[in-house]
């Protein structure tokens, strides 16, 4: 006689998970409009996105035919890209293969929709079903009600619109704290799949440190409650760090390659330089700076006020303390880092705050019920479920403007624009074999002879004359940014020789070039010898 195994669901909550997978892939299909919109090609994609088009070569050169099983196996492993990790890159390689056998991977608007699909909107569907079941178990009406609202959050509905790790990266943190919270202090198998979790987000975007304090109250709190010893909370504290490291190993193959540990060191460095001072210049930290984008992407103050309210009031009421505790034990280590240590982006925040965000469904009665003299629902509790309806109406005003304008973003878009007007005022060079440098962002695909050039620093004459660029192309938005009286160089030597040159730039007067074509979006310089040559005779003409 074989005991049934226990059942993960029960008939009302499989009914209300089959709903919910219904709605989730509805979301998914909504967003596929705007994620195929905009991409003709890899110059056009990188006007929108520069952290889209820069990685994606390195995507391709993975899973490029190479003449022997080792040589695969190599360059499969050895992806050169290092701001994001291995499981980030094999995952959207693997995705881009059955384009590849179908000799697919030139069109760019099909790899883009199937990268952003698969790798952003997917991963962050799974992270809020995730979340719901935490709160809600897929048991009530506020398992609907819950995904909608996390759904329809700013932030949320900005990252489904475009392919970047963070997805996963939030995927994984609902994962960790699912398992930590699942454990219930017994440190079984759930707590050491925690540690799995927690070694993937590492791997991804390195966020998985940032569950330390998480780790630390649940190690405390089954030593206070006597649930395990001295030694088995040094053992499983050992066991949590040994498995999230050896995680974050296999799923970072390329660290058994000494040339490619280095790579990786040295571009590590200079991501958290960048992270924590900024691109060339400057950029202002802190809660009182990074407020607009907190405001644009998770809310106005006194509904963020209201959700971290919801969490608190979790860990004193409720079956879920442990969980509650859990959610603001990973809040805080990484909400430091985010707001004391870096400029703010909205994605460094989100796997954080989402699940704080989903706390506000204690605001929700289990059982619809309008009582008001009922204790389950009080005026303070009305109060807070009036603001985050507010809060959800005003999400849905900007993610509606939003997905029309993600939807339309080719339409009259400056970049493109700008490139066919400068275009004709350099036709007679089209066909000439130059060097040519134009600004991250500008739009510039493949154009007759001419070889490209771009560049996230700031530029100086040294760089442009060491290049002997015969086409300089400058946004004005850069421009403004490095000439901004407020503006502070991370480098002072090499930010002054910088405001030389954008000064010159200006006022149109780059030494040794000639301005050919400006409007409020660009500038086109193009060196003496070569405008001598080619455009003075054309214009005589």
């Amino acid at each position: 006689m074989t005991m049934a195994r226990p059942r993960i669901f029960d008939t009302n909550q499989k009914r209300h998970f089959r709903i919910l997978l219904l709605m989730a892939l509805l979301v998914f299909v909504l967003f596929a409009f705007p994620n195929a919109a905009a991409s003709k090609n890899l110059a056009m994609v990188q006007v929108f996105s520069a952290d889209e088009s820069s990685p994606l070569p390195y995507v391709f050169r993975m899973i490029a035919p190479s003449s022997s099983l080792y040589d695969t196996i190599r360059h499969f492993i050895d992806y050169g890209y290092y701001p994001y990790g291995f499981i980030y890159f094999a995952y959207s390689a693997v995705l881009m293969l059955p384009l590849q056998w179908l000799g697919l991977l030139g069109n760019t608007t099909l790899v883009m929709l199937v990268l952003r699909q698969m790798v952003s909107v997917l991963p962050m569907l799974a992270a809020l079903l995730i979340l719901v079941y935490m709160q809600d178990g897929f048991g009530t009406y506020r398992s609907y009600l819950l995904f909608i609202f996390l759904a329809g959050i700013a932030a949320v509905v900005e990252n489904n619109l475009w392919w970047h790790p963070d997805g996963m990266v939030t995927l994984f943190a609902a994962l960790t704290l699912f398992f930590l919270a699942r454990d219930r202090l017994r440190f079984g198998r759930n707590f050491l799949l925690a540690g799995v979790a927690c070694g993937l987000a590492t791997a991804t975007k390195l966020v998985g440190v940032y569950f330390f304090l998480a780790v630390a109250l649940v190690l405390a709190l089954g030593l206070i409650q006597k649930k395990i010893s001295w030694l088995r909370t040094l053992g499983m504290g050992a066991a949590f760090l040994g498995i999230m490291a050896g995680t974050y190993l296999l799923m970072s193959p390329f660290l058994f390659s000494s040339g490619d540990r280095l790579d990786f060191i040295y571009t590590m460095r200079g991501q958290s330089a960048a992270i924590s001072s900024g691109y060339g210049i400057v950029y202002a930290k802190g809660l009182l700076a990074s407020w607009p984008l907190v405001h644009q992407y998770f809310g106005e103050l006194i509904f963020l006020i209201v959700a971290i309210a919801c969490a608190i009031r979790g860990i004193f009421r409720g079956s879920k303390r442990l969980l509650f505790a859990l959610i603001l034990a990973w809040l805080i280590p990484l909400s430091v880092y985010v707001f004391s240590f870096s400029h703010f982006k909205f994605q460094y925040w989100m796997p954080a705050i989402l699940p704080v965000l989903s706390c506000v469904v204690v605001l929700l009665p289990e059982k619809l019920n309008f009582n008001l003299k009922s204790p389950s629902i009080r005026w303070i509790g009305l109060a807070g479920l009036l603001v985050v309806v507010a809060q959800f109406g005003l999400f849905t005003e900007a993610n509606l403007q939003n997905y029309f304008s993600m939807l339309h973003r080719e339409q009259g878009n400056a970049a493109i624009a700008f490139y066919t007007q400068a275009l004709d005022a350099t036709r007679p060079l089209v066909d000439q074999s130059l060097s040519v440098y134009y600004d991250p962002n500008m739009y510039m695909p493949p154009t007759g002879q001419w070889t490209f050039t771009t560049s996230f620093d700031l530029l100086t004459y040294d760089y442009i004359q060491q290049n002997s660029f015969a086409v300089v192309f400058i946004q004005q938005s850069r421009i403004r940014d490095y000439l901004n009286p407020n503006a502070e160089g991370i480098d002072a030597a090499i930010f002054a020789a910088a405001q030389i040159f954008y000064h010159a730039v200006d006022a149109g007067e780059m030494t040794g070039y000639h301005l050919v074509y400006q409007n409020d979006y660009g500038k086109v310089f193009v060196r003496e010898d070569v405008y001598r040559q080619f455009l003075e005779p054309a214009i005589v003409k």
